[in-house]
């Protein structure tokens, strides 16, 4: 058989067809594959003839191979995955952005002048980009001054490369105005490339929803202002999804959004947000305070196993005297890591870096200290010195994988390719002998294997040509 057809018919009847399909579903989500078995065997059809393979038997072993199986899953995930989109998708949600979303995160954001959006899916990068524009041509006079980093990111390796290209044909551009597209791209070719100052503090690295941890300080997935994710929980199991939202609300800061495609909203899912309605559309806002829910706090994103912890005595919250503002105020009592760690699982940003550099006036030898240092100041945007707490770090613990991990993490948002590329394969050559089954202390029960996978993929989006 010489066509993919001939063989995607074949393999229904293959006596571990549906041990490979139920295998792909599990690692991806996509449960929408599960009542679409001529789909999905002909988009397994279309791997297995260009690798000339013939029987699901054969590319399991293949895919279970140390050295081929992770570019073999990268390949057949782009295949299986659904990634059509498009500039200003949804107009209404742009809409909603422009005219209720941001306003309402500008004023909230006066003082840090910071704003930290993520797209989960974001396919080719056009969403991220429209974004970007939105930002920067509509609202780019009450943003003069300010950080905003907009973060891509996606399961489908080629994308991610193509993404950071920035290069679409007409079809992708159907639904950009005309001045917006005369304005923000220029021809080359049959293709329009976006304009650098429209890519600037857009970044895009590899994630996985459903196996990957989030919320993460280690992937810098925390904290977030507003989320989008939209049309890809509609592939997912319902259990899968309402998962995910919990996730993705553990992700944002009290009175952060959350925006989901059309096709998604499902009241029982959204429990712990206030729904906002604007016009052809359905937001889903978090609530300033805590609401009592039996939702897990993920986010203890580096320290998972930590019991928790009585609030650390040696900083308090007490008002600033003449405005009525919390303020740290330092105490006695000597902080421990403990309490760094404890501080940073609540997102207390701030009091962890004030215990760092008073533990650090004693302990400046301890590698472990520099990078939990770093942790709090990249949140804090501080990035030149959470960088240089990164680097000292690894001055003084050359092994440090989690610092090497993370140093790659801000390099890459910051656009630094090369080196983040090389911190991202020091990491792979570090973890090459350790037991693929060890948990990584304070990694929030990563594994060795995971780390190892997540590192390699991040190197290889960067490396890859487009």
């Amino acid at each position: 058989m010489s066509s993919a057809a001939p063989l995607s018919d074949a393999l229904l009847s293959d006596p571990l067809y549906l041990r490979l399909k139920r295998h792909l579903v599990e690692s991806t989500g996509l449960a929408y594959y599960d009542d679409k078995d001529g789909d999905f065997a002909r988009r397994i059809g279309n791997r297995l003839a260009s690798l000339g393979i013939r029987e699901c038997g054969l590319y399991f072993d293949l895919l279970r191979d140390p050295q081929r199986g992770p570019a073999e899953l990268d390949a057949l995930i782009a295949e299986i995955t659904i990634g059509e989109t498009h500039f200003f998708r949804h107009m209404e949600h742009f809409d909603a952005l422009r005219d209720l979303v941001l306003p309402d995160l500008i004023e909230r954001n006066r003082t840090t002048r910071r704003l930290r959006i993520w797209c989960a899916g974001c396919a080719d990068g056009a969403e991220p980009y429209s974004l970007s524009i939105l930002v920067k041509r509509d609202l780019g006079h009450s943003l003069a001054g300010w950080e905003v980093s907009i973060l891509g990111t996606d399961i489908n390796r080629r994308s991610l490369v193509s993404a950071r290209e920035g290069q679409y044909e007409d079809w992708v551009l159907r639904a950009t105005p005309e001045d917006v597209k005369q304005n923000c791209f220029f021809r080359q070719g049959k293709r329009w490339s976006l304009a650098p100052r429209y890519k600037e503090g857009v970044s895009f690295q590899y994630h996985n929803l459903v196996e990957t941890p989030f919320p993460s300080l280690l992937s810098n997935l925390s904290a977030f202002d507003l989320i989008v994710c939209r049309n890809v929980m509609i592939y997912f199991a319902p259990e899968l999804m309402w998962r995910m939202i919990r996730q993705f609300h553990d992700c944002l800061v009290p009175g952060a959004w959350l925006l989901v495609g059309p096709s998604e909203p499902n009241m029982t899912h959204f429990t712990a947000f206030q729904a906002v309605n604007a016009p052809g559309v359905t937001l889903y806002q978090k609530p300033d305070q805590a609401v009592p829910t039996a939702i897990a706090n993920p986010v203890a994103p580096l320290r998972a196993a930590l019991s928790p912890l009585p609030p650390f005595p040696a900083i308090s919250q007490q008002p600033d005297a003449g405005l009525g503002v919390p303020a740290p105020v330092v105490e006695s009592v000597e902080p421990t890591l403990d309490d760094i760690r404890c501080h940073l699982d609540r997102g207390e940003w701030e009091n962890a870096s004030a215990c760092c550099e008073r533990l650090l006036k004693t302990e400046n030898l301890k590698s472990s200290l520099h990078f939990q240092h770093a942790l709090a100041l990249e949140q804090l945007a501080r990035h030149d010195d959470a960088e240089r707490s990164l680097r000292r770090a690894l001055y003084l613990d050359r092994n440090s994988v989690l610092a090497h991990y993370y140093l790659g993490v801000l390099l890459l948002s910051q656009g630094n390719l090369r080196q983040a590329a090389r911190s991202f394969e020091n990491t792979v050559k570090l973890l090459g002998s350790r037991n693929e089954a060890e948990v990584l202390a304070d990694a929030g029960g990563i594994t060795v294997s995971e780390l190892k996978r997540m590192a390699q993929t991040q190197m290889e989006i960067i490396t890859e040509p487009a």
